[in-house]
């Protein structure tokens, strides 16, 4: 997929889940079959399987991640963000409910490998709405709610035993925007651009950040 297809083909796609062989090209359309994120329609056409999967495929061949994520609606945004954990070796749950007042993470990504936790909310923002202090308002109610979820950690075992299996959880926000980045109020503040090297090289980035490190008092040690 060239780099000047990859945009045109997202924005297609965006904007309806099925599109006629003309406005792809029949090279393009090809290779989308190949690649098997498409399917033919009743009419011949070519209807997306998942636009998120397209968005990853872009992304492998060269194109530029915070581009491709304007593409995406914000429930695909975050379907974009736990797709790109699942295939990094974590487990995810996405829209995790927990508590009495029933709070929640677009995704919460646990590695049984590293024993390390991470609760990730995804904010699909424009650039003119990612104010550093909006952006401070929003990591002190990330990291309170993290702190409300450890405090509720034994409540939630019968449904989630993996929680036993996790020494440390981290707070995370995901945005589109590359305006502000880094660590606030303890929580790490990741432009989709550089989400996948902050996930893999997370500890380093953990200390080089001072993202706070919080003891998952469910932890039992094997």
């Amino acid at each position: 997929m060239r780099l000047t297809d990859c945009y045109n083909i997202l924005r297609l796609f965006s904007e309806k889940p099925c599109v006629k062989l003309g406005e792809l090209g029949s090279d393009v359309a090809e290779e989308l079959i190949n690649l098997q994120l498409v399917y033919r329609g009743i009419s011949g056409e070519l209807c997306i399987r998942s636009v998120v999967q397209l968005a990853m495929v872009s992304i492998k061949q060269g194109c530029d991640p915070t581009k491709v994520s304007t593409y995406l609606n914000w429930r695909d945004f975050e379907a974009f963000v736990a797709e790109a954990l699942l295939e990094s070796g974590y487990e995810v749950f996405k829209n995790f409910r927990f508590g009495v007042k029933k709070w929640e993470f677009d995704v919460l990504a646990v590695n049984t490998t590293s024993s390390l936790g991470i609760a990730i909310d995804c904010k699909h923002w424009s650039p003119k709405y990612s104010s550093s202090g909006k952006m401070r308002d929003v990591a002190l109610v990330h990291l309170e709610k993290l702190k409300k979820f450890l405090d509720w950690c034994n409540y939630e075992l019968l449904d989630h035993p993996l929680l036993r299996k996790i020494k440390k959880f981290y707070g995370l926000i995901v945005t589109i925007s590359e305006s502000v980045r880094g660590s606030i109020q303890g929580v790490a503040v990741v432009p989709i651009y550089y989400f996948r090297d902050f996930i893999e090289n997370l500890g380093y980035y953990v200390e080089e950040l001072k993202v706070v490190t919080l003891k998952n008092p469910c932890y039992i040690q094997e």
